[in-house]
């Protein structure tokens, strides 16, 4: 069940929401294909048939969980824009909803989770990339979400594993290879 919006929380709050720039915006399901459209990405490629191109095992550690987060974030680091597509957990905690609400309601969105699913970050906004990254990764009841990255035409699906759709090796190899090393570890 969704929460109702919540009380914008109080300035000065050091939270997930503090200081956001102004153009990071949510999008509905149809803004976010226009958006995928222009960018020549294709919506969601594992429920509309594409190939995988990587597929890793998600790490199990809250600190492995982080270091995914801070990973991806400089994997993903060259591209000016990223989109990050939510399908919430049905068993979320209400401090997982609350978390998602409150950085919604820095951005005075509105709409609920289900209208507006997609969080559109422009290159001035890798921390508020790096710290929703690292709010969904920790979470432990098993947020889904798409990862999108344009130029690069980068998309990674993250859930209880990690599969990767990219035009070029490199983000694929230097994915598997990071997670190989944390597994191995």
């Amino acid at each position: 069940m969704l929460h109702p919006k919540r009380a914008p929380i109080a300035a000065g709050h050091r939270g997930i929401n503090s200081n956001l720039p102004e153009n990071m915006r949510c999008l509905t399901s149809s803004e976010i294909h226009k958006w995928l459209t222009g960018q020549g990405i294709h919506h969601q490629p594992l429920a509309n048939g594409f190939p995988v191109a990587g597929d890793f095992q998600m790490p199990t550690t809250p600190e492995a969980r982080l270091q995914l987060a801070d990973y991806l974030a400089n994997l993903l680091s060259k591209d000016g824009n990223k989109l990050i597509e939510l399908n919430p957990a049905p068993l979320a905690r209400p401090g997982e909803w609350e978390a998602i609400d409150r950085f919604r309601s820095g951005l005075d969105e509105t709409r609920p989770l289900i209208s507006a699913p997609g969080h559109l970050f422009k290159s001035r906004n890798r921390e508020e990339f790096k710290t929703m990254l690292s709010t969904l990764l920790g979470f432990q009841t098993g947020w889904s979400f798409y990862i999108y990255a344009a130029p690069s035409r980068t998309t990674l699906l993250i859930d209880e594993r990690i599969e990767i759709w990219s035009a070029k090796k490199g983000p694929r190899n230097d994915l598997g290879r990071f997670l190989s090393q944390d597994l191995a570890a």
